[in-house]
């Protein structure tokens, strides 16, 4: 259902407004662009982009081509750091969960409605989990481009970003996914009811044992994901709560136990190491604060599209007391 365009303008107020300092720039001459993106694809969406230059034109202009307007540049943790020292966890009162931070506040305060990031180990899957957000990631997004930004973890673990999607609604998520992976043969219908092709592939599902200690080195776990996710097999991971209990962060995490102990504490798990395997994930909030089912698999296109098939089944209903606060948009003037 098309929006009210006052409903545009006032996510434009909020961003130049800029009340928790998410926001690096806000464009709101994009409201030019609304009813056009609205009688092409029956709805428009605004996007913020998470201020990092890796994230190329190239990627921002398909999206937009389908339908979700540059809106935001978003402020991003300094160095890629897994917390933000800059920004606050609106749910939690702590520090928020990075590098991905203002991408994924700006998406939850609604000034956006799309969010995009990058996802080195972590930086987007954990802030949409933590603000209970909709979170992918997959190498296939702009692969050849994103090869050239192979770096180190700060604990050392050699690794290219990914680029990642954030959305409060799985119907947009499921349509910024279709526009920049080009899934029409895995999904199809508008983006206001996406319908699955069910007569394609189904993938073997493994769910991650109790016993399995997902929140210890990520060496491990990293030998442990690429024996379990290969083609037509899919985990399935609960994890959280993240940045609820504890701090994830390996710069306060490696000084001794005491502060080790904090760091798995911060729920944590397999979304640290997916990209760094170079698989494909998607992150569905559950109803308690901070927890994320998340689901991996081979960054393959047949599995891409059964994953998310099968990810609709794990989708619960938001919180309606925190959508009725943080989403009325007048409090702010």
């Amino acid at each position: 259902m098309d929006k009210r365009i006052e409903t545009y303008a006032k996510k434009s107020f909020l961003g130049l407004k800029n009340p928790y300092g998410s926001v690096t720039a806000v464009y709101p001459c994009v409201i030019d662009r609304v009813a056009a993106a609205q009688a092409e694809h029956g709805d428009a969406y605004y996007m913020g982009i998470k201020d990092t230059p890796i994230i190329p034109d190239s990627l921002i202009k398909r999206l937009e081509e389908g339908g979700f307007l540059k809106h935001t540049r978003d402020l991003m943790s300094l160095g890629g750091r897994a917390v933000d020292l800059r920004l606050v966890n609106p749910l939690t009162g702590r520090w928020m969960t990075g590098s991905s931070s203002g991408t994924a506040l700006n998406v939850f305060y609604g000034i956006n409605d799309l969010g995009v990031g990058t996802d080195g180990g972590g930086s987007v899957l954990a802030p949409a989990a933590a603000l209970n957000l909709y979170g992918f990631i997959s190498p296939l997004i702009e692969e050849e481009h994103m090869k050239q930004y192979k770096r180190l973890s700060t604990d050392r673990i050699p690794f290219s970003p990914s680029v990642g999607l954030i959305a409060r609604e799985w119907s947009v998520l499921i349509g910024a996914v279709d526009t920049v992976l080009d899934l029409k043969c895995e999904l199809r219908g508008s983006r206001a009811g996406i319908e699955y092709n069910r007569r394609n592939m189904e993938l073997v599902t493994e769910t991650v044992p109790c016993n399995e200690d997902i929140y210890g080195s990520r060496e491990k776990l990293i030998s442990y994901l690429r024996e379990h996710v290969v083609r037509g097999k899919m985990l399935v991971s609960e994890e959280g709560p993240v940045d609820v209990q504890g701090m994830g962060d390996s710069v306060f995490g490696h000084f001794d136990e005491m502060t080790g102990e904090r760091q798995r504490l911060a729920g944590k798990g397999l979304m640290r190491i997916v990209n760094m395997c170079g698989k494909s994930a998607v992150a569905v909030p559950g109803r308690r604060l901070g927890m994320t089912t998340l689901l991996i698999c081979e960054s393959h296109p047949q599995d891409i599209g059964a994953m998310l098939r099968a990810a609709e089944n794990h989708c619960c209903e938001r919180s309606e007391l925190v959508d009725r606060y943080f989403l009325n948009l007048d409090m702010y003037f």
